[in-house]
């Protein structure tokens, strides 16, 4: 990963306020100062168990105008309901993160992480084996 990813603080794309990183156990996340939004990028793992790390104060999200721009890449972030029946969040089409307002922490926190009792598709499983792959590289 570029060290250029991390180097200047990104605007909140709800307020416009700073994000700020926080680590957390094996991730690194992004929270506005103001509203409290979280931002996971999509390295740091399943969205609700990196989110049951962070501790925030719902804070209602000051909406400014405007498309909603993804924070890293600059892309329109794209509403979405988490895993197809969760609480929405906006998600980046181009580099996949995703954006959790804080009124909306608690449900995400509440969906637990993934079931992987499930044997992966042959695809997920190589998808899973490359992410691990990249993710030994920044140990």
């Amino acid at each position: 990963m570029s060290e250029q990813y991390r180097l200047a603080s990104p605007q909140c794309p709800l307020c416009g306020g700073l994000l700020q990183e926080r680590p957390t156990p094996g991730a690194v996340v992004d929270v506005c100062a103001d509203c409290h939004a979280v931002w996971i990028d999509w390295f740091d793992g399943d969205v609700s168990s990196v989110a049951a790390a962070v501790e925030v104060r719902p804070a209602i999200p000051q909406s400014r105008p405007g498309a909603r721009t993804c924070p890293r890449c600059r892309d329109t972030l794209a509403p979405e309901h988490l895993r197809g029946h969760g609480p929405e969040v906006l998600r980046c089409p181009g580099c996949a993160g995703v954006l959790i307002p804080s009124t909306m922490l608690a449900e995400v926190v509440a969906l637990g992480p993934v079931d992987d009792t499930t044997p992966p598709t042959p695809e997920e499983g190589l998808f899973r084996r490359m992410l691990n792959a990249i993710r030994s590289l920044g140990a």
